[in-house]
């Protein structure tokens, strides 16, 4: 739910806006980052055994070698950069913050749209709401080491 006339007028509504659209692009690019090396990492290693395949029906050229060995090096390289940056549980990560910060939105919508003085008067346990979910962001990031509790 969105309401362009807040945009304009509360800095908090247009804040949450401007963060809801970032984590968005954000999980998104994540997400297009974790496909693409998955896809690529099965490519390469399929790969690897056409060539090997191919190096003993031909008499295993030195050259044909060091081919295989080049592909076979990019495959360990794509793995160990997606185990090391996690791309899919990243995004997965965003989908909690969008979550939380979706559903502040919606009742400053709401309130706004039962009336503006219910709006006022909840306006701060908005904004310290707010202030919770940014700095469980921000411990998420600070604390995350990749593994299961």
């Amino acid at each position: 739910m969105k309401i362009p006339e807040l945009n304009d007028k509360d800095l908090l509504y247009r804040d949450i806006e401007l963060r809801i659209d970032s984590i968005q692009n954000k999980k998104r690019l994540y997400t297009v980052m974790y496909r693409t090396s998955k896809v690529v990492t099965f490519i390469a290693g399929s790969s690897i055994t056409i060539l090997t395949g191919w190096k003993i029906k031909s008499g295993g050229k030195p050259d044909s070698d060091n081919f295989v060995l080049i592909i076979s090096a990019s495959v360990a390289l794509l793995a160990a950069l997606e185990g090391l940056f996690n791309f899919r549980d990243k995004g997965r990560t965003y989908d909690v913050l969008l979550f939380d910060l979706r559903r502040l939105r919606d009742r400053i919508c709401y309130d706004f749209m039962k009336g503006p003085e219910l709006y006022e008067k909840n306006k701060d346990s908005h904004f310290e709401e707010y202030q919770k979910i940014l700095q469980a962001q921000k411990s998420i990031i600070e604390n995350y080491d990749g593994g299961e509790d």
